[in-house]
């Protein structure tokens, strides 16, 4: 039973984050083969809202100054745009040209090559190279177009829909890559990338009727918009690499914590010196490993990552010499588990030293318990680790 257990807490975290993207796929598939032929002024709606949920998508990782999504949108705006103007000037032979099967192929392959890019801040440098190279992609559509260069392995119609067979491999190739990533990974915004990507070439396939080519692109770029929204938050009030409440979630809620309460730290020994001997990749496991015990010992309703070595604990109505015998059965539990990592033979023997103290009339708010803590923990661990001590 335990094992069943576990293994549902494994998944159950990729189930959960990959609901939102699939359920607004699924619902522009529903919307478009139930209401294949839509009015005009509902087209336009979806028209205008496609380019309103892009623009604040933009507005939004440029407030908090982050990257690989935005090309992302760049990229489904470009495309929406061209398509139409290309069906505007060459009406149902627009998929046979030339321009269209290029913006085919490099779609696809900007949207794999910006997938692994790491999601750094956007105002800099390299994001301006990385903007010239895709217009210059466009202009090499544009020369492609102009003498009638097929960038295509055939061309085929009925299944294939409006999109090449060439475009067709590259996007298979690429959303696999991205399902595997995000099945690996479970976040929420690798689901969204590979379902945006799923709407995008669905999109293109049913490009010659305009409810499709407006519903999935819509879609996809609403898929972004709430994974970018859901992401900043979770950055924001959680630590990525445990999945607890972060240093604002504590210092959010703080405010909150009743007016009797003991506050517990736990500091992992040596955190430094772990990333030279392991790496930190091995690292990190270690850290989700002693996290683990401690959820084991404590649960995770009032537990933090108050920073890269701290967890915070709250004790609610308790008096500090309680609160020191549960921090001591941590501090036992987590000395005596052995940490097992798959590229080493060994078992791996880690320590954390533990402090804790109450709030007292005297102290105006939680930090000055906390800067108590870490004076006291800090004086003791010059002489020694592996300690549980009382301040």
């Amino acid at each position: 039973m335990n094992k069943i257990n576990a293994y549902i807490e494994q998944f159950f975290p990729l189930i959960k984050n990959i609901l939102m993207p699939a359920f607004l796929f699924t619902l522009s598939l529903i919307c478009f083969y139930a209401f294949h032929e839509i009015s005009l002024t509902s087209l336009t709606t979806l028209h205008c809202a496609f380019y309103i949920i892009s623009f604040a998508s933009f507005l939004i990782l440029l407030y908090f100054n982050q990257r690989k999504p935005v090309f992302y949108i760049l990229i489904m705006a470009l495309s929406y745009i061209l398509i139409n103007i290309l069906k505007n000037k060459y009406a149902q032979d627009y998929a046979a040209t030339s321009y269209y099967t290029s913006l085919c192929f490099f779609v696809p392959l900007n949207l794999l090559g910006f997938y692994f890019i790491p999601d750094n801040r956007l105002l800099c440098r390299t994001n301006v190279y990385f903007l010239l190279a895709i217009f210059v992609q466009f202009s090499l559509g544009e020369i492609f177009g102009k003498y009638d260069f097929q960038l295509n392995l055939t061309f085929a119609e009925g299944h294939l829909g409006n999109l090449s067979i060439l475009g067709l491999i590259i996007f298979l190739i690429t959303l696999t890559i991205f399902f595997l990533k995000a099945s690996k990974d479970g976040f929420i915004m690798n689901y969204a990338l590979f379902f945006c990507t799923l709407n995008l070439m669905f999109g293109l396939i049913y490009s010659d009727n305009p409810t499709a080519l407006t519903i999935f692109f819509c879609s996809g770029s609403l898929t972004l918009m709430l994974a970018i929204i859901h992401n900043i938050y979770y950055n924001t009030y959680k630590d990525a690499l445990t999945g607890l409440p972060s240093r604002n979630s504590y210092m959010l809620q703080s405010a909150s914590f009743p007016l009797k309460y003991s506050l517990g730290v736990v500091r992992i020994d040596n955190y430094e010196e772990l990333r030279n001997i392991f790496g930190r990749r091995d690292r990190d496991l270690l850290v989700r490993m002693i996290t683990g015990k401690i959820i084991e010992e404590f649960g995770e309703e009032y537990l933090y990552r108050y920073s890269a070595d701290e967890f915070i604990l709250i004790y609610k109505n308790e008096n500090k010499n309680e609160s020191f015998e549960h921090l001591e059965q941590i501090r036992r539990a987590i000395a005596s588990a052995e940490f097992i990592l798959s590229n080493r033979k060994k078992s791996i023997k880690l320590t954390v030293s533990t402090c804790v103290s109450e709030k007292k009339r005297s102290d105006a708010n939680s930090i000055e318990v906390l800067y108590r803590i870490r004076k006291t923990l800090q004086k003791a661990n010059e002489f020694s680790h592996n300690i549980s001590s009382k301040a």
